[in-house]
Order: C-alpha cells, then structure tokens, then sequence
C-alpha cells in the first residue's frame, strides 16, 4: 500500500529540530478538542468552513446528520459558518460534531476547516450576566486585556491568550459568552484543492506616536463624535472588534490599536485620525516632521537561524542579533524581531515605512522565502525518519506552488 504526502511552504508551524518527535498523520485526521472547556452551560458550537456558498448545498445532499445533531448555516462573506445544536449533552455535542465534520472532510475531499493552518471552533455558554459592568468588572478580577464594550450588547476582551466575547440578543434576558478555540495543525498529507496552504503575517498591533498633549485629548475625540473611558485610557471603536489604547508618555499620547485582523486595524486608524486630525486642524501623527507610527506584525518565525539566513539572502543591511532580538535595515525600514514571554514564534516591529504598498510585498516576499529554506530543513528531516522507520520512498515531485509530493510504501 502506498501513501501520499503533501509539503507545503510555510505548512510546518515547529522548529525544525523538534520535526523528529512528531507524528505523521495527514492534515484531514480528527483532531481533538479541548474537553475541559465543556461544562454543564454549553448550548452551542460555531465551526468556520472553507466551505463556499455555492457548493455547501451539493455537499449536504450526500452528508447524514448524526442523531440529535442540529447544524445551522451562517453565512460570513463567501465562506459558510456551522452552528452545531441538540444532542444530549456537550460531550455528545462536540462527539456528533466531529462524526458530522469527518463525513464533510470525505465528501468534499479536503479538511473543510482548515483557515490558514488553523482550526477555529466558537464555544457558546450561557451565563447569569444581565449588565455590561458586571461583565467589565469580572473581567478586570480575571486579569484580562483589551476589554471594551462595542456596544450596549457586547464586550469583547482577551482572557488567558483567548479571545472572548460576551453578548446579548434583543430577545435575551442575559448575556451568552463566545469562547474562541484554534487549533494549529500539520498541514502534510491534504490532497485535492483546499484553503490554507500558507500561514500568513498578521497585524496585531499598530502604535502611533502622536502630538496630541495631556488636556488636550478628550476634547480633540468629543470633537471626532468618539468616547474617552478615562479609567482604561480607551476609546471604543466603530467599524470592527479592534482596540484603541491611549498611552501617556512624556507629556504626550500614543495610539496603540490591536486586534487579529489587518484590514480592520489600519481601516480603523485611518478613520478616527483622519477626524481627529480635521478636529484638531493638524496632523496628530508626526513629531518634528517625522511620522512615528510602528507597525507590528506577529510571524511564525520560530527558527533563528533560518530567519537570519533569509534576512541575508533578501539582502538585509546591518544585520544586529542582541538580547534575543535580530534587527536590521531593508530597503529603508527598520525591522526588529523579537520573541514575546510565552511564544514561540518572533514578532517584528517595522518603521519608517513611507509606503505600505511596498512594505506588505516586502513581508509576503520574506514570508515565502523564509516558507521555502524551513520547508527544506523540515523536508530532510521528513525523509530521515522515513529511513528510520523503514519506510520507502516510491517518488517525490515539486509542483508549480513549490509543494512537495512524497509517495510512500507503508
């Protein structure tokens, strides 16, 4: 019997030095989840899907519904959310679930929630919360971050490195809370067409240095029609799930938004200081001419050494490894990567950047770069514990997307 494996760029989220502990097994296997997030209050479950609006009604023709199970389709843009009800208990909820998505996976012949290497279910449970400052307060005792209220229905926050949100529907008497779960998987073994071959940079934070002095700030905001929660120094925002943090150094504040979503954190930026700079009747962003805004993307750069190779081979100047940190110049920006408390991936901060166009090629150039020197360190480490284990090498192929295609006899 023979088996194909699939490599893809950037497919590998370990050091290249652990490859040899880990278990081969193709991308579309069942993966578990976590059972101690279940309890009594759990009423629901949301999937995300690579599935698309127009072939979700081809594949459920030939799906079966486990017994008890109910799924909902939501629509989120062109892809299609699962809303998965009923069954017993939670246990038998996230059991039929995944009887539900392995027939799913078989029909349409690829990982249907597989989204940029990872997996991300939604835990939905119900809670006695009827008021936002009960909400805000616990969630303040808990430790968690970035919390603000979107609405007069919604706080979302970060809590033990989770995304949360609590919310209520008008028909409501008390608020659900949404529980975010990602699960990052091994992408070999995927055949046929699917999304999530490479892992993408992602925006996390943008920080604006800014003029805008101590007295001056509320009233620049009330002016641009946005709030000012002096005790947080936050100011909710509009068009998305966000955050704006105000920090006061030196007499002056810095803008530091965040989020998981790129477009939404620059989209959001650009608004309110397009509003504050009218309000104010300068630009709030630049001290003495310069602009000072630092981008800050999170990466899965985990190797140093490769990271420093592909540096070198783009043709980074200046090249500085100091505390952990790898600095250098690239066609006029500065870069710094760094490792964050608790991650094993670096994150780079980038400024002086006088186009954005011209930056985000840059990352996505050193993104495939970097994808192709860890898929080639990954790559050999793959076929020395094929040798290991006596397994044989029938072929191997690289595609046109740089994919590699190991046919194996087991």
């Amino acid at each position: 019997m023979s088996i194909t494996l699939m490599a893809y760029p950037m497919a590998f989220l370990i050091d290249p030095n652990e490859a040899k502990g880990e278990t081969l097994q193709v991308a579309s296997a069942t993966v578990d989840v976590d059972k101690a997030a279940v309890n009594n209050n759990l009423k629901a479950i949301k999937v995300l899907t690579n599935i698309q609006y127009d072939e979700l009604p081809q594949i459920m023709q030939y799906c079966n519904l486990p017994e008890g199970l109910n799924v909902d389709w939501l629509r989120k843009g062109k892809y299609q959310v699962a809303q998965l009800t009923g069954c017993f208990d939670s246990n038998e909820l996230q059991k039929t679930g995944e009887m539900f998505f392995t027939e799913l996976d078989k029909i349409a012949q690829r990982n249907v929630r597989l989204i940029d290497s990872n997996e991300y279910f939604y835990y939905l449970y119900n809670t006695g919360y009827k008021k936002v400052t009960e909400i805000y307060t616990n969630l303040k005792n808990e430790g968690a971050t970035q919390i603000f209220a979107s609405s007069e229905n919604e706080v979302v926050a970060i809590l033990n490195g989770q995304n949360i949100k609590y919310y209520k529907e008008l028909s409501d008497t008390t608020f659900t809370l949404e529980v975010e779960q990602k699960v990052t998987i091994l992408n070999i073994g995927l055949s046929g067409d699917y999304e999530g071959a490479n892992v993408n940079y992602g925006l996390t934070n943008l920080k604006i240095k800014t003029n805008i002095r101590k007295g001056e700030l509320k009233k620049l905001l009330k002016a641009a029609n946005y709030l000012f929660y002096e005790a947080d120094a936050q100011t909710p925002l509009k068009n998305s799930n966000a955050t704006l943090n105000w920090i006061l150094n030196n007499g002056y504040y810095t803008a530091e938004f965040a989020g998981s979503n790129n477009a939404a954190i620059t989209k959001e930026a650009e608004i309110i200081f397009r509003k504050l700079n009218i309000a104010a009747g300068r630009d709030l962003r630049y001290i003495n001419d310069i602009s000072t805004t630092v981008y800050t993307y999170k990466t899965n750069y985990t190797d140093k050494g490769i990271l420093l190779n592909t540096l070198t081979e783009h043709g980074a100047e200046e090249i500085v490894e100091s505390d952990g940190e790898i600095s250098c110049k690239l066609f006029g920006m500065e870069m710094v990567y760094y490792k964050k408390e608790g991650s094993d991936g670096y994150t780079l901060d980038i400024t002086q950047i006088t186009d954005k166009g011209t930056c985000e090629d840059l990352i996505n150039d050193l993104n495939e770069e970097y994808g192709l020197n860890i898929q080639e360190v990954t790559y050999n480490k793959i076929k020395e514990r094929l040798e290991q284990e006596n397994m044989r090498l029938e072929s191997e192929t690289v595609m046109d997307d740089n994919s590699i295609v190991l046919t194996i006899e087991v």
